[in-house]
C-alpha cells in the first residue's frame, strides 16, 4: 500500500474558505478525523500566510504558549513581536490593552490565518480569555482558527450570535461515501467494492480508522467489525515492527516533540537517524516538520503507545531524567525541572536552584513546582535553603492571608534549623539567617513596624555581601505610582511612618542590589507634597530621579515624577507638566515590563482626571475594567482611585455613590488611609448632587477630619474643581481652622491656573470622524476606503492618529471612547 496520498477534498476545502469571513473559526471532531491535516492542507492550496501554534500537552503553561505564539508573530513583525515577547503573556486588563495595542500595529496588509492546534489541551482559561478579546477587537485580516476534539471550554455563543464565529463539525469533516471509495482506490488499487462498503458501514468516515484498515488489509488482516481502535493500532501499526522499533517508539512517547539528536540522547538507540526515516516513510501516524526540523507522533498512536508503556520505575526515571538533562544542557530550565521532576530527581531540581546564578523569578513555577514543594521533607529542602526561599516567595506571592501565615511559620522552622544546625560554614549560616529575615517582610505586607527592625541585623549577618534572592529588578513600589500611598496606613501616623520608611528603605537598598535606591528622596518629596511643602517636594523628587537612575529603579523614577508632575498642575506649569507625563511615558514605552506599563497608566488617568480630561484615561481605568490579578497589577487599590476620578468626572453620581461602597472594601484590605480619604471625597461629590448641600458637606467634612490627623492637603486639593462650594461652606462654619483655609487658598489656585492653562479638549479632525464613525459601523478598511475615495494606506494613517489622540489601544477601544465622549 502507498503511505501516503492527499485526496483532493474539495468539499472540505469549500467549507473551510468561510474562514477568511469570520475572525474566529472552530474546526471540531475528535481524534484521529484529519482536522489537522485537512486545514494544512486548506492553507497549502491557498497560499495565504499562515501562523501555527500547536498545544501539545495539558501541562503547557500560558507563558509557553506566549513563547510559541510572539516566534509565529515575528514572521510577520519582528519589532511587534519583540515587544510582546517582552511583555509577557498578559495577566490583567491593562496589559491585554497593550497587547491589543501591539496587534493593531501589525495593520496587516493581507489575510493572515493564526491557527491554534489541540485547543482542547490548553490548560489555562486566561488563554481563552486573551483569544476572546482579540476576537472582539476584530483585528482587520487576521483570522483565527481553532482545532480542537471538544468545545467544552470555549465559551462561544455570544460569538456565534454577533456573527463573529463559525463551526466546522465532526459530521462536516468526515469522509464522505464517495470520499471513502476514492481514497481506498488511492491507497489500495486491488481492493474490493464489497471490502469498501464494509470500511464505509464500519468506520462511518473515521479517517484515522479507514488507513488503519487499510493497513491490516495489505498485511492481510480482513475488514473486522468488532475490532477496538487499540486493536487496530496493535496489529497493523505496533506489531507491524520488530522488538528494536517497538521499544524505540515507546520510549519516543514520553515526549511530545523531539529532533532526531534529541531521539538518539534520551532513547541511547544508535540508529535513531535511520528508524525515524524508515517510520517517516511507512508510516502516516509519524510527522516531520521540515521547517523546525522536528517529529512528532500522531495521538492516535501516541495515546496507545503511553498506555502500552510497561517501564519499570527505574527505566521511567532514566528517561525522564535524560531528557531533563538534555533541556538544562539547552537552558531550557522550566522543561528540564518538570522532567527531573517526573524522574522523582528533586534534589537535582532542588541543588540547581540553589545556585545564585540561577535565582530568577519565574524558575520556581515549573509544572507540579507546588506538588513536589509539599511532598519533600523538610530536612531535605533544609539542605537547599535558596531554592526553598524561592518557593516560598512565590507562595507569598500567589497566596492569600492563609498561605502566608503557613509561609511566615516555614521561614521560622528554617530560621531554627539553621540557628542549631552543626557542622556549617558561618559564613553561610549568616548568610541564609539574612535572607530568612529579608523574606520576613513578606509575610508583613504595607506593615513597617518601628518595633521590628531588621536592618541592621540583616547587615551583620551579610557582612558587607548582597541578598542573593532580592535582586535589583524586583519590583519595589508594588505597581503603586505612589509609594506612600502602599506604606500608610494608620490615621495620625503619616509623619512617623514616612521618617521610618525613609531609615529602613535606605538600608534596604544597600544588601538588595540597590534594589529601591532612591526611595529615600522619593519619601521625602511624597510626604512633603501631601502636607504642602512644595519646596522640598520638588528637590527631594529631582533627588529620588537621579539616586534611582544609577541603580535602574524605575518604578522610583516613575513615582518622583508623578510627585512633580502632580505639583507642577498645582502650580500652574501645565505645558511643563504634560510634556513631562509624555516623555516618561516614551521612556517606560521603549522598557516595556508590564508592571511599570501599568503604572503608567493609572498615572496618566491620574493626571488627566486632573486636567478635566476624562478621554485620555485609559480605557480599561474609565470602565472600571479590573479584572483579577496579583498584587503588582492592582497598585495596591490604586487603580480604583483613578476610576473613582473617571467616574466622577462623567457626572454619573448614582454610580458613583455606589462604588464608595466597594472602594471602601478595596482599600479596607490594606489599610490604605490616602486612598479612605479620596473615597469620602468621591461620596461627598456624590452627595452634593444627589441630596444637595448639606449632605455633601458632611461627608467633606468626615474626609478633612481624616486629612486633619495628618494635615494631608493635596487631594482636597486637586478635587478642588468638584468641592470648592462644599469647602467655602465649611470654612465659614471653622472660621478660625487654619487647615481648612490652607486648603480652601490653595484649592482656589488650583481651580484658576487650571482654567487658565487648560489643554484643548481631544478634538478629531472631520476626516478622522468619518472614518471612525464608519469603522464603528463595521465596515473594514478596505471598504472605509472605497466609500470616502481614500487609498486605504490613508485609512490606516487616520486610524493611528485617531487611537494616538484617543489613547485607545485598537479600534474597539477607540470607538468605545470616542461614542462615551460624544465624538462621534
Amino acid at each position: 500500500m502507498k503511505k501516503t496520498e492527499i485526496l483532493n477534498r474539495e468539499r472540505i476545502y469549500k467549507a473551510l474558505s468561510v474562514i477568511y469571513d469570520y475572525p474566529l473559526t472552530i474546526v471540531e471532531a475528535p481524534m484521529g478525523y484529519g482536522k489537522t491535516t485537512a486545514v494544512r492542507n486548506f492553507l497549502k492550496i491557498d497560499k495565504k500566510k499562515s501562523l501555527w501554534v500547536t498545544f501539545l500537552n495539558s501541562g503547557e503553561s500560558a507563558t509557553s504558549f506566549w513563547d510559541k505564539l510572539v516566534s509565529e508573530i515575528a514572521r510577520l513583525n519582528e519589532n511587534v513581536s519583540s515587544r510582546l515577547k517582552s511583555l509577557g503573556f498578559p495577566i490583567d486588563t491593562p496589559q491585554v490593552e497593550k497587547v491589543l495595542s501591539l496587534l493593531n500595529d501589525l495593520f496587516l496588509k493581507d489575510k493572515v490565518v493564526l491557527v491554534i492546534d489541540d485547543f482542547h489541551l490548553s490548560p489555562d482559561l486566561s488563554i481563552n480569555k486573551l483569544m476572546y478579546q482579540v476576537i472582539f477587537e476584530k483585528i482587520e485580516n487576521l483570522h483565527i482558527v481553532v482545532i480542537t476534539r471538544d468545545t467544552t471550554k470555549i465559551d462561544f455563543a455570544e460569538m456565534l450570535s454577533k456573527g463573529l464565529c463559525f463551526v466546522i463539525s465532526q459530521q462536516v469533516l468526515k469522509f464522505s461515501e464517495f470520499e471513502i471509495k476514492d481514497y481506498c482506490r488511492i491507497m489500495h488499487n486491488t481492493i474490493s467494492t464489497d471490502e469498501i462498503i464494509k470500511i464505509t458501514e464500519y468506520t462511518d468516515g473515521w479517517i484515522s480508522l479507514i488507513y488503519m484498515i487499510l493497513l491490516g488489509l495489505e498485511n492481510g488482516i480482513p475488514v473486522g467489525m468488532n475490532s477496538s481502535i487499540d486493536q487496530l493500532v496493535e496489529k497493523v501499526l505496533f506489531n507491524a515492527y520488530d522488538s528494536r522499533i517497538q521499544s524505540f517508539l515507546l520510549k519516543l512517547s514520553i515526549m511530545d516533540v523531539f529532533t532526531t539528536k534529541q531521539a538518539l540522547y534520551v532513547t541511547r538507540e544508535e540508529k535513531s537517524n535511520e528508524i525515524l526515516k524508515k517510520l517517516h516513510k511507512e508510516n502516516a501516524f509519524v510527522f516531520y516538520d521540515e521547517t523546525a526540523k522536528t517529529y512528532k507522533i500522531h495521538n492516535v498512536l501516541l495515546d496507545y503507545l503511553r498506555i502500552k508503556q510497561q517501564f519499570t520505575p527505574e527505566e521511567t526515571r532514566t528517561l525522564y531524567r535524560r531528557l531533563g538533562e538534555w533541556h538544562l544542557e539547552r537552558n531550557d530550565f522550566l522543561s528540564a525541572y518538570s522532567c527531573f521532576n517526573h524522574s522523582d530527581d528533586f534534589d537535582r531540581i532542588l541543588s540547581h536552584l540553589n545556585q545564585p546564578e540561577n535565582i530568577r523569578n519565574e524558575l520556581t513555577s515549573f509544572e507540579g513546582s507546588f506538588e513536589m514543594f509539599s511532598k519533600i521533607p523538610r530536612e531535605v529542602l533544609y539542605k537547599y535553603p535558596l531554592a526553598y526561599l524561592q518557593h516560598i516567595l512565590l507562595t507569598i506571592v500567589k497566596g492569600n492571608d492563609k498561605t502566608i501565615v503557613g509561609c511566615s511559620k516555614q521561614l521560622d522552622d528554617l530560621k531554627k534549623a539553621y540557628e542549631e544546625m552543626e557542622n556549617i560554614d558561618e559564613d553561610y549560616r549568616n548568610r541564609i539567617l539574612a535572607e530568612i529575615l529579608i523574606f520576613r517582610r513578606f509575610t508583613s505586607f504595607n506593615i513597617i513596624s518601628p518595633t521590628s527592625d531588621c536592618n541592621d541585623e540583616i547587615m551583620r549577618l551579610l557582612n558587607g555581601q548582597q541578598s542573593c534572592i532580592m535582586r535589583r529588578e524586583n519590583e519595589f513600589t508594588m505597581g503603586s505610582p505612589h509609594l506612600l500611598y502602599v506604606y500608610f496606613r494608620d490615621q495620625g501616623g503619616f509623619k512617623q511612618l514616612s521618617e521610618l520608611a525613609i531609615e529602613r528603605f535606605s538600608t534596604y537598598a544597600a544588601f538588595a542590589n540597590g534594589c529601591g535606591s532612591g526611595s529615600d528622596y522619593l519619601i521625602h518629596a511624597e510626604y512633603a507634597l501631601e502636607t504642602g511643602d512644595w519646596q522640598s517636594a520638588e528637590l527631594n523628587s529631582f533627588k529620588a530621579i537621579y539616586k534611582a537612575r544609577t541603580k535602574e529603579q524605575i518604578s522610583i523614577i516613575i513615582c518622583a515624577n508623578f510627585t512633580l508632575i502632580r505639583l507642577y498642575l498645582l502650580q500652574g506649569k501645565i505645558s511643563e507638566a504634560v510634556d513631562m507625563l509624555k516623555q516618561l511615558e516614551q521612556e517606560v514605552a521603549e522598557i516595556n515590563n508590564p508592571v511599570y506599563n501599568t503604572t503608567i497608566d493609572m498615572l496618566k488617568g491620574y493626571i488627566y482626571a486632573c486636567l478635566d480630561q476624562p478621554e485620555k484615561i485609559p480605557c480599561w481605568l474609565q470602565t472600571g475594567n479590573m479584572s483579577e490579578a496579583d498584587l503588582l497589577y492592582q497598585g495596591v487599590a490604586f487603580n480604583y482611585i483613578v476610576y473613582g476620578k473617571s467616574v466622577m468626572l462623567s457626572r454619573n453620581y448614582v454610580e458613583l455613590e455606589i462604588l464608595t461602597e466597594s472602594f471602601q472594601e478595596y482599600f479596607s484590605v490594606f489599610s490604605n488611609q490616602l486612598g479612605f480619604i479620596h473615597n469620602n471625597i468621591f461620596e461627598a461629590v456624590a452627595k452634593y448632587h444627589l441630596y444637595g448641600l448639606k449632605e455633601g458637606v458632611t461627608a467633606l467634612e468626615n474626609a478633612l477630619e481624616k486629612g486633619q490627623a495628618d494635615y494631608i492637603i493635596m487631594p482636597f486639593i486637586e478635587n478642588g474643581p468638584r468641592i470648592l462650594d462644599m469647602l467655602k461652606v465649611i470654612e465659614n462654619k471653622a472660621s478660625n481652622n487654619e487647615y481648612i483655609k490652607i486648603i480652601v487658598q490653595y484649592s482656589e489656585q488650583y481651580v484658576q491656573n487650571l482654567k487658565n492653562n487648560q489643554p484643548e479638549k481631544v478634538k478629531l479632525s472631520q476626516r478622522e470622524t468619518e472614518v471612525l464613525s464608519l469603522a464603528a459601523e463595521g465596515l473594514k478598511r478596505d471598504e472605509i476606503a472605497v466609500r470616502l475615495q481614500l487609498s486605504q494606506g490613508t485609512v490606516k494613517t487616520h486610524l493611528q492618529n485617531i487611537y494616538q489622540k484617543l489613547d485607545a489601544s485598537g479600534k474597539t477601544a477607540a470607538i468605545k471612547i470616542a461614542q462615551k465622549h460624544g465624538l462621534i
